[in-house]
């Protein structure tokens, strides 16, 4: 798996995660350039943050892919330090392949 992250920056220019009632949050891309159908894998230290609580995936580059964010049957993320993007083709539901697959934009909420 190869993937670049990249914070985007807020109204101010700033590129580091910014709070939210109790939690902060971060806005990133995540350019993913060798796919694995196993997913890949975000670590909160690439985000600026120690922990993970929540994420959101607010778009994505290739229309005819779509993503999800991989969690247990108890709703856990991969781990509180940890999420795992998984990709499909969505024009036939098959897995991607180890091809770049274009950028994934997320929102993540934790504590620094």
């Amino acid at each position: 798996m190869t993937h670049t992250t990249t914070i985007l920056a807020d109204h101010k220019g700033y590129t580091a995660p910014r709070v939210s009632g109790d939690e902060y949050f971060v806005d990133a891309v995540i350019d993913i350039t060798t796919y694995t159908v196993t997913g890949e894998v975000v670590t909160a230290a690439s985000l600026g943050l120690d922990t993970i609580t929540s994420a959101t995936i607010t778009g994505h580059e290739v229309a005819l892919n779509t993503f999800s964010l991989v969690c247990g049957s108890a709703g856990a993320y991969t781990s509180t330090s940890s999420l795992t993007i998984f990709g499909v083709v969505r024009a036939t539901g098959a897995e991607l392949t180890a091809t770049d697959v274009g950028a994934v934009r997320i929102r993540v909420y934790g504590n620094l």
